[in-house]
């Protein structure tokens, strides 16, 4: 295995590490198993409300461990979710967050969007937005850097 291999491998667990300092330091929480866990789930629960076309363009921009995540267990076939509502789309990230009783889903969330948007393009991120139904597209405008 060439050195290039393994310094791509080490980038890419800095580019990792560096979403959920992010995260943690939004929600002035340290807990990186707890950033990695509401990534995840906010990951997921967006993946499953974009389209195929668009899940492809956004995964495209991830960092590659961020991009695993967001394909962890992934189903294409049934149609887009059709979450219409904060509380529809907070109930799909709630399952990976079961260990912490307490937290605060729509700050996790808002989060999360935040890390992407400073991460996306702004063109991908104005198609995200668009995409999400409005009261669940207000969470991630609010977040805005």
């Amino acid at each position: 295995m060439s050195m290039n291999t393994i310094a791509s491998f080490e980038s890419a667990t800095a580019d990792a590490y560096q979403w959920l300092n992010e995260i943690t330091s939004i929600l002035r929480d340290e807990d990186r198993h707890f950033a990695l866990q509401v990534l995840r789930g906010v990951l997921h629960a967006l993946r499953d409300r974009l389209t195929i076309e668009q899940s492809a363009h956004l995964s495209a921009q991830l960092p590659l461990l961020i991009r695993g995540i967001y394909f962890e267990n992934w189903d294409p076939q049934p149609l887009p979710s059709r979450d219409r509502t904060v509380e529809d789309f907070i109930d799909r990230v709630r399952p990976a967050l079961t260990g912490y009783p307490g937290a605060e889903f729509i700050d996790a969330v808002s989060a999360v969007f935040e890390v992407l948007q400073r991460h996306v393009s702004l063109g991908e991120g104005d198609k995200i937005a668009t995409m999400l139904p409005h009261a669940i597209s207000t969470l991630w405008k609010l977040s805005v850097p």
